[in-house]
């Protein structure tokens, strides 16, 4: 059983940042409905007409499905804004699972107590789990206030489409922050922990588009987790892709949860470095 006290620092670590971030998304998830209500569909459409064709195997959905109040506000869940706060979240928390702690030297004092290494980076896993739930929620909260609240031009739109969008996005900061805990349990600095994490993110990033732009690197796709990340083709593509909402899903949540056992073996039988 795990000591009450590692839950206790578990949670103390991260509760500022997650606090932060939750807010910020919630005032963003209405910020960006609002901001949806100020463009005009017909403008739009026109900029969208004079798009070349790359950019529709990039995005992944039908041009004309963006112009809508549903496509505009899909890319919510996408945003540069949403994803530097759910990774932050991902990279933080991972980041400070193994390496981080043997860098500040908390690790000495902690693994002195009668508990079980495992136990130690479990209880961190389900906090950074938890909090990636509640930052999808509160995406999707802010999402719901602005629906509520401001008026959008092609009538009003049902916040629960954009679900699966939030669980899409959870399960992808779920998975990210399972292979950057991974990188920290072979490491003793916290920094090259992120870095590394940073590049790994980067790299998927890569792959990802040329899988989706080059027909003969197809494949590529398989090498990134953010193959598995479209929060936008899901909620644009509504009960006709829900199989696939699903597999994806699970198959993030899946490697997230493989990244931390390999951390966990890792963590379990290598030796505890005195801070620098």
């Amino acid at each position: 059983m795990t000591n009450p006290a590692v839950w206790r620092k578990a949670i103390a670590d991260g509760r500022a940042q997650l606090i932060f971030s939750c807010v910020l998304l919630v005032l963003f998830g209405w910020f960006f409905v609002w901001l949806q209500s100020l463009f005009k569909m017909g403008a739009i459409a026109g900029i969208l007409s004079f798009l070349p064709d790359f950019v529709q195997d990039l995005v992944g959905v039908p041009l004309d499905q963006l112009v809508t109040p549903l496509g505009r506000i899909s890319f919510l869940y996408l945003h540069l804004i949403t994803l530097l706060v759910c990774l932050g979240w991902a990279i933080a928390r991972g980041s400070a699972a193994v390496s981080g702690e043997i860098a500040r030297g908390t690790y000495e004092l902690i693994l002195t107590l009668p508990i079980r290494r495992v136990s130690v980076l479990f209880a961190v896993a389900v906090v950074a789990a938890v909090g990636a739930a509640l930052l999808a929620a509160s995406l999707w909260l802010g999402n719901w206030i602005g629906l509520a609240t401001v008026p959008l031009e092609g009538g009003p739109v049902a916040a629960r489409d954009f679900l699966p969008g939030a669980v899409n996005l959870f399960c992808m900061t779920v998975c990210f922050t399972g292979v950057t805990a991974l990188f920290s349990s072979f490491d003793r600095d916290r920094w090259r922990t992120m870095w590394l994490a940073g590049g790994f993110f980067i790299l998927s990033a890569i792959l990802d588009m040329v899988s989706s732009l080059w027909e003969p690197g197809t494949w590529l796709g398989y090498l990134s987790f953010l193959t598995l990340f479209d929060p936008q083709a899901l909620i644009l593509g509504g009960e006709e892709v829900a199989g696939t909402a699903l597999r994806n899903n699970l198959v993030l949540i899946c490697v997230g949860l493989a990244a931390y056992a390999i951390a966990a073996v890792v963590f379990s039988r290598r030796d505890i470095p005195v801070s620098r």
